[in-house]
C-alpha cells in the first residue's frame, strides 16, 4: 500500500510536471508562432515585390515581343497588321517610351505614303505627318542616340519629299502650295532639332510671291532666330513693314541688317526706298547719291535719282531756278539709267513724260501772256515744241516695249496730233482701238 502510495503520488506529480511542460511549451510555442508570422510577412511582402518585377518584365518582354511582331509584318508588306500591332504596343505603358517602337512606326507610315495599293492608302489620310510625329518622339526617347542616324535618314528622306513637291508648285506658279511644302520640308527636320533654312527662307519667298505677308514675315523672323545669315532676309522684312506703311520697324530691320552686312548696297538701297515711301526727300536724296558712287553700272539707282528729281520739278514751293535744276538733273538720271539698261521701260517712259510736262508748262505761260506780247508767246510755243520733240522718241520706244500701254498712246497722239502727221495719228488710233477691244 505504501509502494501503491508512492506510485500514485509520482504519478500525480508527473501529470503535474506534464501540465508545466505542456505550459510553457505552448507560451513559447506563441511566442515563437508571433514572431514567425512576423517573419512571413516581411516575407510575403517580398513574394509580392518579387511578382510584380516578374509581371512587368514578363510584360515588358510581351510588348517587346509585339514590337518584334509589328516589325517583322512591315518587311512582310502587310501594313495595315504592322500598323494595328505597333499601335497596340506605343499605347502600352511599358514600351509607350520605346524609341524603336516609335521608329518602327515611323517606318510603318512612311511605307503607307509610298505604297501604291489602294487598301494600304486608306490606312491614313496623312502618313507623312504620323511617320513624322513618330521620328520625333523616337527622338525625344533614345537618349542613347542608338536610332539617330536611321531616324536622320528616314527624315532626310521625307524632307527631300516635302522640298521636290514644293519646287514642283513653284514651277507652276502655285505659290501658296510651294510656300506649305517648304514649311513641311522645314518641319520634318526640325522635328529631329535640325534647323532647316534653305527650306524655311524658300517658303518665305513663296509666301511673298502668294501675298501671304503675315505667315512671310512670320518666316524671316524665325529665319533671324535661328541665325539665319542672308542679306535678302533683312532686305525682304524690311520690305514687308515697309508695304504696311510701318517705316519705324522697316528702319529697324535694315538698321540690324547694316550691323551684320556694313556697307551693303541691297540694304542701302532698301533705307532708301523706305525714306521715299515716307517722303523723306533729303535723306533719299543722299542716299542716291552716295550709292551711285558706289555703284555707277546700277540702272536703278539713277532711275530713283530720276525720280526724286523729277517730284521736286513739281514742287511750287521751290524757286523757279530750283525747280530747273532738279529737272536737269531728271532728266540726265533717267539718261544714265536708259543706257544703262536700254530695255528698262520706267526711265524711257518718265523721260517722254518728263519733256511732255515741259512742253505743256511753257504752253500754259504762253496762254497767260496778254495779246501783245507775241514775241514772247512764238517764243514760249517754240520751247514747248522743241520738248515735245523730245519727247517723241522716249514715248515711242515705251509704245514698243509695251503697245497695251494706252496713256502712253495717247500721249503720242496729243503730240502727232499737235504737230499735224496725220499718217502717225491714223496709226496710232488702230492701236488704241484694237487695245480698247481686247
Amino acid at each position: 500500500m505504501k509502494l501503491l502510495h508512492r506510485r500514485l503520488i509520482h504519478h500525480q506529480e508527473m501529470k503535474k510536471i506534464n501540465f508545466l511542460t505542456v505550459f510553457i511549451y505552448q507560451g513559447a510555442f506563441h511566442k515563437f508562432a508571433a514572431s514567425k508570422l512576423k517573419l512571413n510577412s516581411l516575407h510575403m511582402k517580398r513574394i509580392v515585390l518579387l511578382v510584380l518585377m516578374v509581371i512587368s518584365i514578363s510584360l515588358a518582354f510581351g510588348q517587346k515581343s509585339v514590337r518584334q511582331t509589328a516589325s517583322n509584318y512591315l518587311k512582310e508588306g502587310k501594313l495595315d497588321k504592322a500598323l494595328e500591332t505597333i499601335n497596340q504596343c506605343i499605347q502600352d505603358p511599358s514600351t509607350a517610351q520605346d524609341p524603336k517602337a516609335w521608329f518602327i512606326r515611323g517606318n510603318i507610315y512612311s511605307e503607307i505614303a509610298i505604297t501604291k495599293d489602294d487598301k494600304y492608302k486608306a490606312l491614313d489620310p496623312e502618313p507623312l505627318a504620323k511617320a513624322l510625329e513618330s521620328y520625333k518622339q523616337a527622338t525625344k526617347f533614345d537618349e542613347k542616340k542608338e536610332f539617330a542616324e536611321d531616324i536622320f535618314q528616314k527624315v532626310n528622306w521625307q524632307r527631300n519629299t516635302f522640298f521636290n513637291q514644293a519646287v514642283d508648285y513653284y514651277g507652276k506658279k502655285d505659290y501658296k502650295s510651294a510656300m506649305l511644302s517648304f514649311d513641311h520640308s522645314f518641319s520634318a527636320l526640325a522635328a529631329i532639332n535640325i534647323p532647316d533654312t534653305i527650306s524655311l527662307f524658300y517658303a518665305a519667298t513663296c509666301a511673298t510671291l502668294a501675298n501671304e505677308r503675315v505667315q512671310a514675315k512670320k518666316y524671316y523672323i524665325d529665319l533671324l532666330k535661328l541665325k539665319a545669315k542672308s542679306v535678302n532676309i533683312y532686305a525682304s522684312l524690311s520690305e514687308l513693314y515697309r508695304q504696311e506703311k510701318d517705316s519705324t520697324a522697316a528702319l529697324a530691320v535694315i538698321r540690324e541688317g547694316q550691323k551684320m552686312y556694313p556697307g551693303n548696297m541691297q540694304l542701302f538701297l532698301a533705307e532708301t526706298n523706305i525714306y521715299l515711301t515716307f517722303n523723306d526727300t533729303n535723306k533719299a536724296l543722299s542716299n542716291l547719291s552716295t550709292a551711285a558712287k558706289k555703284d555707277t553700272a546700277n540702272p536703278s539707282i539713277y532711275y530713283a535719282l530720276g525720280h526724286i528729281y523729277n517730284n521736286l520739278v513739281d514742287d511750287t514751293t521751290k524757286k523757279p531756278e530750283i525747280r530747273e535744276q532738279m529737272f536737269n538733273n531728271a532728266a540726265d538720271a533717267y539718261k544714265k539709267a536708259i543706257q544703262l539698261k536700254p530695255d528698262y521701260f520706267d526711265p524711257v517712259f518718265n523721260l517722254g513724260a518728263l519733256y511732255v510736262n515741259k512742253a505743256v508748262y511753257y504752253d500754259d505761260k504762253a496762254k497767260n501772256l496778254p495779246l501783245d506780247a507775241e514775241a514772247e508767246y512764238k517764243t514760249l510755243k517754240a520751247q514747248a515744241d522743241k520738248y515735245l520733240e523730245a519727247a517723241i522718241p522716249y514715248l515711242e520706244k515705251a509704245t514698243e516695249m509695251q503697245p497695251t500701254d494706252v496713256s502712253t498712246l495717247n500721249s503720242l497722239k496729243q503730240i502727232y496730233i499737235r504737230q499735224q502727221k496725220n499718217d502717225k495719228i491714223k496709226a496710232i488710233n488702230e492701236k488704241i482701238n484694237a487695245v480698247q477691244k481686247k
